[in-house]
C-alpha cells in the first residue's frame, strides 16, 4: 500500500520506480505544490500579492474594504468640489501614487516626469503612497531624488487606509489619481481646488469582465478631468464614458533610446520579443507560438531574443532556441538591447500602444505589432511598422516579410525613426498650460 502525503509518496516512488520516474512525477505535481503553498502562506501576503497568486477569496477580501463603498453623498460632494471655480495660481499638488519597486520603467516614470516638471514651475508636490502602509518614505524619497533632483523638496506621505483619514491629508490646489484604485481615494479627497485623473491605459481591461472590471470602469464616471497618455486612449474614454481632458503623445528618452551606427550590426538578423506572461494584454501564449513558427522556418538565419519577464523556455518547446534576458535592470541596458536587434515584436491588446513601439523605433528597429483600432493614430501599417491580425500565423508572416526583404526592413526602420521624438519637456508644458490656466 502506498503511503499518504507528498514526502511519503516521493519516498515510495524513489524505492519502487527509480529516480527518473520520481523526478517526472514531482515536476507534474509542481502546480499542486505551489497552490498548496499559496493556501498556507496566503493570509501572510499583501492583498495585491494574494490577488496575483489567484488565491481563493483574495478579490473578495480586497473589494470588501471600505475604500470601494462609495455612497451617493460622497459622489455628490466630490462633484461639487470639481464644479467650483478654482482661484489663484497652482502652487501645490497632491499625487496619489501606487507603491513601486522600479521607478525607471513604464508608466510610473512618466508620472514622475510630470511631477518633476511641475516642481520646476514652482509647485510644491506631495506624493501619497496609498496602497502599502509598510512603505519606507525615506527609501521612496531617495529613489525619487536620484532620478529627479528637482523633487528634493517633494513631500512623501505613506497613507495607511486602516489608521488614517483622507480628510486629514493637507490641502492642495490640484490633486491627481494615477491608477483606478487611487481614484477612490481622490474621490474623498475634497480639500483641493481641482481633481485630475492621470490615465495611461484602459485599466478595466486588466481584468476579466466582473467585479474588479466594474469598479475600475466606474472611476471614469467620477467627474475628474483626464490627463491621458495618447490621443487614442483619450478618444476611447470620451466616447465610452464622456470623460474630458487633455492628452499627450509619449516621447522617448533620448539618453537611452537612440539608433546604433549602421556598422554596429552584422551576422544573423536579431528578432526581439517583448514577453510578459503575467500581463494578458501582451498575449504571451501567442508570442510563444510565433517564436516556434519562426524557428521552424528560418532556423539559424535568425536569433530570437526576449525580455520583460522571466519564463520557462523549456515549458514552451523553446529551450535552446531563444535567448531570454528576463527583466532588465536599467534603461541603459534596455536601449543597448534594442540597438542590437533588427526587428521588435510586441502585442498590445489594450487601448494604449505601450512604450515598446516608440522605443523600438527610436533605436532603429523595425516594429511588428497586432492590429488594434485604438492605436492606429500612431501605428501606420507599411509606414512606420507592420501590422497583422493577432493570429500567430499572420504575425509570423509579417515578421517573415522583414526577414526576407532587406529593402522593406530598411523602409520600416526609417519610417519608425521619423515617427518619434524625445521632447518630453514640450509634453509637460502642454499639460501644465491646460491645468494652470483653469
Amino acid at each position: 500500500m502506498r503511503p499518504r502525503g507528498l514526502l511519503g509518496q516521493a519516498h515510495w516512488n524513489l524505492r519502487h520506480e527509480g529516480l527518473a520516474a520520481t523526478a517526472r512525477k514531482l515536476i507534474r505535481a509542481t502546480p499542486w505544490i505551489v497552490r498548496r503553498a499559496h493556501v498556507a502562506i496566503g493570509p501572510l501576503l499583501p492583498a495585491r500579492a494574494q490577488r496575483r497568486a489567484g488565491l481563493p477569496g483574495a478579490d473578495h477580501r480586497f473589494l470588501a474594504g471600505p475604500l470601494f463603498h462609495v455612497s451617493a453623498s460622497e459622489l455628490q460632494r466630490s462633484s461639487d468640489v470639481q464644479r467650483q471655480a478654482r482661484t489663484g495660481p497652482v502652487t501645490s499638488a497632491t499625487w496619489f501614487v501606487s507603491h513601486f519597486d522600479h521607478l525607471a520603467f513604464g508608466g510610473i516614470y512618466t508620472i514622475f516626469r510630470f511631477i518633476s516638471g511641475f516642481a520646476e514651475r514652482g509647485v510644491h508636490n506631495r506624493i501619497v503612497i496609498f496602497d502599502r502602509k509598510t512603505t519606507d518614505p525615506a527609501e521612496v524619497k531617495a529613489a525619487v531624488v536620484r532620478a529627479f533632483p528637482s523633487l528634493a523638496a517633494a513631500e512623501i506621505i505613506v497613507f495607511n487606509q486602516e489608521a488614517h483619514r483622507i480628510e486629514d491629508l493637507p490641502p492642495s490646489d490640484v490633486a491627481f489619481c494615477t491608477f483606478w484604485v487611487s481614484a477612490y481615494v481622490l474621490l474623498r479627497y475634497n480639500q483641493t481646488g481641482r481633481k485630475y485623473y492621470f490615465i495611461q491605459d484602459y485599466e478595466p481591461a486588466f481584468y476579466p469582465a466582473g467585479s474588479m472590471y466594474a469598479l475600475a470602469q466606474s472611476t471614469y464616471r467620477f467627474g475628474f478631468e483626464g490627463v491621458v497618455n495618447t490621443p487614442g486612449l483619450m478618444s476611447a474614454l470620451r466616447a465610452a464614458h464622456g470623460l474630458d481632458g487633455v492628452s499627450f503623445v509619449p516621447a522617448v528618452d533620448e539618453r537611452f533610446f537612440f539608433p546604433a551606427p549602421r556598422s554596429a550590426r552584422g551576422g544573423r538578423l536579431r528578432v526581439f520579443f517583448y514577453v510578459r506572461p503575467n500581463n494578458s494584454r501582451n498575449a504571451f501564449e501567442l508570442v510563444t507560438i510565433i517564436m516556434r513558427l519562426l524557428n521552424a522556418r528560418y532556423g539559424d538565419r535568425i536569433e530570437i531574443v526576449t525580455a520583460g519577464s522571466d519564463w520557462s523556455e523549456r515549458d514552451h518547446g523553446l529551450r535552446g532556441k531563444v535567448t531570454n534576458l528576463g527583466l532588465l535592470g536599467t534603461l541603459e541596458a534596455v536601449g543597448a538591447l534594442y540597438r542590437s536587434c533588427d526587428i521588435g515584436v510586441v502585442y498590445m491588446l489594450s487601448k494604449h500602444p505601450s512604450y515598446q513601439p516608440f522605443e523600438f523605433m527610436a533605436c532603429g528597429m523595425a516594429t511588428v505589432t497586432n492590429r488594434n483600432e485604438d492605436n492606429l493614430w500612431f501605428l501606420k501599417d507599411a509606414v512606420n511598422c507592420l501590422i497583422a491580425e493577432p493570429s500567430p500565423v499572420a504575425m509570423a508572416e509579417q515578421i517573415g516579410r522583414l526577414i526576407e526583404d532587406p529593402e522593406l526592413l530598411a523602409t520600416i526602420k526609417e519610417g519608425g525613426a521619423r515617427s518619434v521624438d524625445g521632447d518630453w519637456p514640450a509634453r509637460v508644458e502642454m499639460v501644465w498650460n491646460e491645468i494652470s490656466r483653469r
